[in-house]
């Protein structure tokens, strides 16, 4: 057994939260400072996740149960850089484990990307899931004609939010100001747009299939760019895929003169400009035609007039002092990226694969600091009585996990009989609520 070593894991997401849930079991002597520059915890899981899909965020009783340790800790409201540096971490703590995700939309790499009215991912999800840094990035809604860009589950997340009712969107914790854009937009139409063939898109079967069951639009796709079957010989893949194409044949046919609320889902086919002076008025395609198994541009063109641009096509590691970043990500060999400093989760591999993807990986990262620590920690470590220095001195307000059960509390009363939570959205609004009640 390796001896107890003082462990400090900056975000406090899916990743990192199975990272210190295999400590536990695997190094109980440990003790472990979770930091997070939000005053919140589970990050993807509370800022990413569609707040519609409520069953989802049931993970987050597991990461309670972590929480719950007394060897572990959440010290929230500290920012990586921003309030305590990398390495001023890595003096206090034996192992330093970055599991911030990758918190920067990919670029289109098109002209007119940076019109008003065009959005990346991050901002606009982070933006109805109140987010604190995104509440004000709010995108205008007075419009009629909005564009996804991606064919992944992000996409189309983006998509339905934007076109459920009040109804539907009861049960969910969809944040006020969100809302009050939403339900009150006079939005007709979406376009979701993919640049590869249907059977080539990323969705799940179960995302794809809720665009059947919007109460007050229908789903359009052209039924012959959809081909009679799907073939591979991984069976799963085979399974999937098939199943998304039936779902996609029980669409409507795509054709002129449509009416009422819409939703079009749209393949093979790639932006190239943002139209439009200071603000996008619509997006040039260029259509496209798979040659060897890629999307190749055939020199058509069409235009979609819209006034909103959601681009959904993935996200990377943006530069954070201290730390390699390569392609995207956190420069690593098998987790490690020195002495005492590791990473986990997206930073580590990329913004792939589920929630339940990161276990595994985490997982393994835990075996791999286990074994370079064969022989136990630096006994001169401060540690977490190292950081609560820190913050004393400079004056930062730490938020345990004691003050999140008040948030929560407070969060879930706030929000009535149907809806889960009623989130807050201003870390100033929560410290607040920790001050009143201390």
């Amino acid at each position: 057994m390796v001896a107890g070593l003082k462990i400090v894991i900056v975000g406090s997401g899916p990743a990192g939260m199975y990272a210190a849930g295999a400590i536990v079991k695997k190094n109980p002597e440990s003790v472990i400072d979770i930091v997070d520059k939000l005053a919140t915890p589970y990050g993807l899981v509370r800022a990413g996740v569609a707040p519609d899909h409520q069953t989802t965020k049931n993970v987050t009783r597991a990461y309670d149960k972590v929480m719950e340790n007394d060897n572990v800790r959440f010290v929230g409201n500290i920012g990586l850089g921003d309030d305590i540096p990398l390495d001023k971490l890595r003096d206090l703590y034996d192992v330093v484990i970055i599991a911030t995700g990758t918190p920067k939309d990919r670029n289109l790499g098109i002209p007119g990307e940076d019109k008003d009215g065009v959005f990346g991912a991050q901002t606009f999800v982070y933006w109805y899931n109140g987010h604190p840094e995104y509440r004000d990035a709010v995108p205008n809604l007075d419009i009629t004609t909005a564009v996804v860009i991606g064919n992944g589950n992000v996409a189309l997340d983006a998509a339905r939010i934007l076109m459920r009712t009040e109804e539907e969107m009861a049960h969910s914790d969809l944040a006020d100001h969100a809302a009050t854009e939403i339900f009150n937009s006079p939005l007709q139409s979406v376009h979701v747009v993919g640049r590869r063939a249907p059977e080539n898109a990323q969705f799940s079967s179960k995302e794809l299939s809720e665009f059947g069951d919007l109460t007050s639009a229908k789903t359009y796709t052209d039924k012959t760019n959809l081909p009679e079957e799907f073939i591979s010989e991984d069976k799963k893949e085979t399974k999937v895929v098939n199943t998304n194409l039936d779902l996609l044949r029980s669409f409507e046919q795509i054709g002129p003169g449509i009416k009422g609320r819409s939703v079009h889902l749209d393949f093979l086919a790639s932006p190239i400009e943002v139209m439009g002076d200071t603000s996008i008025t619509g997006v040039r395609f260029e259509r496209n035609e798979i040659v060897d198994g890629k999307a190749v541009g055939t020199g058509e063109t069409y235009d979609i007039d819209c006034q909103l641009l959601v681009s959904c096509i993935g996200y990377e590691m943006g530069i954070l002092e201290g730390l390699p970043v390569e392609k995207g990500i956190v420069k690593n060999d098998e987790g490690c990226i020195a002495d005492g400093l590791y990473v986990v989760g997206w930073a580590k591999r990329g913004p792939s694969g589920t929630i339940g993807t990161n276990r595994i990986d985490s997982q393994n990262v835990v075996d791999r600091i286990l074994g370079d620590f064969d022989t136990g920690g630096n006994p001169d470590k401060a540690g977490p009585a190292g950081l609560d220095q820190w913050c004393q001195d400079r004056n930062i307000r730490a938020v345990s996990f004691d003050d999140w059960k008040k948030i929560n509390a407070a969060e879930i009363d706030r929000a009535g009989d149907q809806s889960p939570r009623r989130k807050f959205v201003r870390t100033r609004d929560m410290l607040s609520l920790l001050k009143e009640g201390s």
